[in-house]
C-alpha cells in the first residue's frame, strides 16, 4: 500500500474508467461525438470480456463472494494457479479482503 494509506492499484484505475464511461454514456455526454461514443462502448464492451485481465478479474470477485477453492477458480476463469494467485494478490492491493477459510477463499 502506497504511503498515503490509500490502495493504488490497476483494477481501481480501470473501475473508475469504466465507472466514468458508463456515467457519460447514461447523460448522453457523447451524443455531439459519435466517435467517442463508439469508442467509449468498445472500450466497456472489452472490458468486460473474460479474454480480458479486468473482466477476470471482475469475475473472479463474483465467484469469490460465493466462496471457492482454488481449483475451482483455476477452472472457473480458464486460468492457471499462478494466474489466480497473481489476482488475489492484485485484489488485495486493490483493498478487497481475501479470507481463507478451510480451503475456501472468500472475498
Amino acid at each position: 500500500m502506497p504511503a498515503n494509506g490509500r490502495p493504488n492499484s490497476d483494477i481501481l484505475k480501470t473501475r473508475a474508467i469504466q465507472s466514468a464511461l458508463q456515467f457519460a454514456l447514461e447523460k448522453r455526454l457523447f451524443s455531439k461525438n459519435p466517435e467517442l461514443k463508439k469508442a467509449a462502448e468498445s472500450w466497456l464492451k472489452e472490458a468486460d470480456n473474460d479474454r480480458s485481465v479486468f473482466g477476470r478479474q471482475m469475475r473472479m470477485i463474483q465467484v469469490l463472494r460465493k466462496g471457492a477453492t482454488l481449483e475451482d477458480m483455476v477452472r472457473r476463469l480458464k486460468s492457471s494457479r499462478r494466474t489466480v494467485f497473481r489476482y488475489l494478490n492484485e485484489l488485495e492491493r486493490a483493498g478487497y479482503s481475501i479470507r481463507l477459510e478451510g480451503s475456501v477463499y472468500r472475498v
